[in-house]
C-alpha cells in the first residue's frame, strides 16, 4: 500500500521588545566558518544548532530571493525550518542523511539533533516575565504504521515529541481536527490549520508537527504615528501608518545603508534588528551574498552584516511602518538548489529510519510565515510542512533618522543563544487597520 508521511512544522511568534549581551560561549570565527560550510566536526554542542540554523538561512534564503518578485515579502524562520527538517533527519540514512546534515549545518555523525531538548529548554527559559517562548512537538502516526521504535524513542528524547495514533484511512476529518487543534493550541490561535482532511487518506503514514510561539513587548513602546508613503520593491508608492520614537539604540550607518536594534522585554535578550539598504541594488546584493557568519558578531569588536550586538548605542530617531506581512510557498526548489536533492529523489532517498516497508522520499517542503509590527510589539508566525511519500516628524540637530520607507531586511533573534528565529525581507508591508 502506498503511504506518505507529512512532517509539519508550525511556529507562531508574537513579540514586542528586548536586547542582551553576547553569550560568552560564542565560537571563534574559525569555528563559525566551519559551521557555515557544514563541516562541523567532533562532538556537537548547543552552538551547532544556533550556527546550523543560521547556515540554513544563508544557504536557502538566496535561492528563494532569486526567484521572488520585487514586491514579495520573504520572511523565513531558520529555527522552524531546522527543527522541521531535524524531525525528518533523525529518520534518514546514507547520502540522504549526509545532504540534509550539510543543509542543516551539522555533521552527519554528530549528535546535534540529540541536543534539541536542552536547546529548546534554554530558549523557553526567557527569564523575563514580559517575554514568553513555547516550543512543542508531536508525532501523529497511522494506526497500522510499522513505525520504528528507535525512531519514536529518538524523537521523544531529542524533540519531546509525543506519539499519537490517528486513523487517516477511516477518519481523515477526525485526524485533521486533532492535528489542527493541537497546532492552534500550541500557537495560541495564530495558526489554526496546517493539514486538510482532503490531504489525509490511506496513503498517509504520519504527520510530524512542531510548534513555536513567542510573545513579548517592546522594551519601550512606540507612541507617535504619522502617515507616510512607502516605496515598494517595484517603485510604486503606497500610504502607510508610520510609528515614531527617539531614543538610544544600537545603531550602524555605513555607505551601504543603516541598521538599528529594537529590544524586547525587560532585559533585552530578544531583539529585532532592522537593516535598511541605501537602494534596491544593495538590497539585492545583500540577499545574494548572505552567509551564515553574517549573523554573528566577529571577534575583538568587529561586526558582521546581520548582527548588531557589537555596535554602540546612540540617540536615534526611528520611523517604522505599522504593518503585517506574509510569506507562503514551497521551499522544495530552494532546498534542492541548496544541496539536498537526494531526499526528493524517489529512487535514492533513504528514510528507512522512520518506518519499515516501502521506500520513503520527501515530496515537498512548504513554509509560511506571518509578521505583525505595531506600537506594542511584534507578532510573527511560521509553519513548515515537510511531506514525505512512499516511492514507487522633526529631529534634533545631529540626531540621525532611519526611515523604513522602502524594502528592508529584519531578524528576530535570541541574543543569549544566538538563535535566529526569523530573517527576511519586507518589500510590501500590509497596512494594519
Amino acid at each position: 500500500m502506498l503511504r506518505r508521511v507529512m512532517i509539519l512544522f508550525a511556529a507562531a511568534t508574537a513579540a514586542g521588545g528586548c536586547m542582551s549581551a553576547r553569550d560568552d560561549g560564542q565560537r571563534t570565527v574559525t569555528q563559525k566558518v566551519a559551521a557555515e560550510s557544514g563541516a562541523v566536526t567532533g562532538a556537537a554542542s548547543p552552538h551547532d544548532l544556533t550556527f546550523g540554523a543560521a547556515h540554513m538561512a544563508a544557504t536557502v534564503y538566496p535561492k528563494l530571493s532569486a526567484a521572488a518578485g520585487p514586491n514579495a515579502n520573504l520572511f523565513v524562520s531558520p529555527v522552524s525550518l531546522s527543527q522541521g527538517l531535524g524531525l525528518a533527519f533523525i529518520g534518514t540514512r546514507g547520502e540522504t542523511r549526509n545532504e540534509i546534515a550539510r543543509v542543516l549545518g551539522w555533521s552527519p555523525a554528530s549528535n546535534a539533533a540529540a541536543l534539541t531538548k536542552a536547546y529548546n529548554a534554554q530558549l523557553r527559559n526567557t527569564g523575563d516575565p514580559d517575554t514568553a517562548l513555547g516550543i512543542a512537538n508531536a508525532l501523529w502516526l497511522a494506526k497500522d504504521l510499522p513505525i520504528s521504535g528507535e525512531y519514536v524513542a529518538e524523537a521523544r528524547a531529542a524533540y519531546e515529541a509525543a506519539p499519537e495514533t490517528v486513523d487517516y484511512a477511516g477518519d481523515p476529518n477526525g485526524a485533521a481536527a486533532r492535528i489542527n487543534g493541537w497546532v492552534s493550541r500550541e500557537t495560541e490561535g495564530r495558526i489554526t490549520e496546517i493539514v486538510s482532511a482532503s490531504g489525509l487518506n490511506a496513503d498517509t503514514a504520519a504527520v510530524l508537527t512542531n510548534a513555536l510561539h513567542f510573545k513579548a513587548k517592546w522594551t519601550t513602546p512606540f507612541e507617535d504615528t504619522e502617515t507616510r508613503a512607502f516605496t515598494r520593491g517595484d517603485g510604486s508608492r503606497t500610504p502607510i501608518t508610520m510609528m515614531k520614537r527617539t531614543a538610544r539604540f544600537q545603531y550602524r550607518e555605513t555607505s551601504e545603508g543603516q541598521a538599528i536594534t529594537l529590544p524586547y522585554g525587560r532585559d533585552g535578550r530578544f531583539v529585532m534588528e532592522l537593516f535598511l539598504p541605501r537602494d534596491a541594488a544593495t538590497l539585492r546584493r545583500w540577499e545574494r551574498e548572505v552567509r551564515g557568519v553574517d549573523f554573528f558578531a566577529g571577534e575583538q569588536g568587529s561586526t558582521s552584516r546581520f548582527d548588531l550586538s557589537a555596535e554602540p548605542e546612540r540617540k536615534v530617531r526611528i520611523i517604522l511602518p505599522r504593518f503585517e506581512a506574509r510569506f507562503d510557498e514551497s521551499v522544495k526548489a530552494a532546498l534542492i538548489a541548496a544541496g539536498m536533492p537526494t531526499a526528493f529523489d524517489r529512487t535514492r532517498a533513504d528514510f528507512s529510519g522512520i518506518a519499515s516497508g516501502p521506500r520513503l522520499a520527501m515530496d515537498d517542503v512548504a513554509h509560511a510565515t506571518f509578521l505583525r509590527v505595531d506600537e506594542e510589539g511584534t507578532e510573527a508566525a511560521a509553519v513548515t510542512a515537510v511531506k514525505i511519500v512512499a516511492t514507487a516628524a522633526r529631529i534634533e540637530p545631529k540626531v540621525p533618522e532611519i526611515v523604513f520607507d522602502r524594502p528592508f531586511l529584519a531578524t528576530l533573534r535570541d541574543r543569549k543563544s544566538g538563535a535566529v528565529l526569523f530573517f527576511g525581507r519586507i518589500a510590501d508591508p500590509e497596512a494594519i487597520q
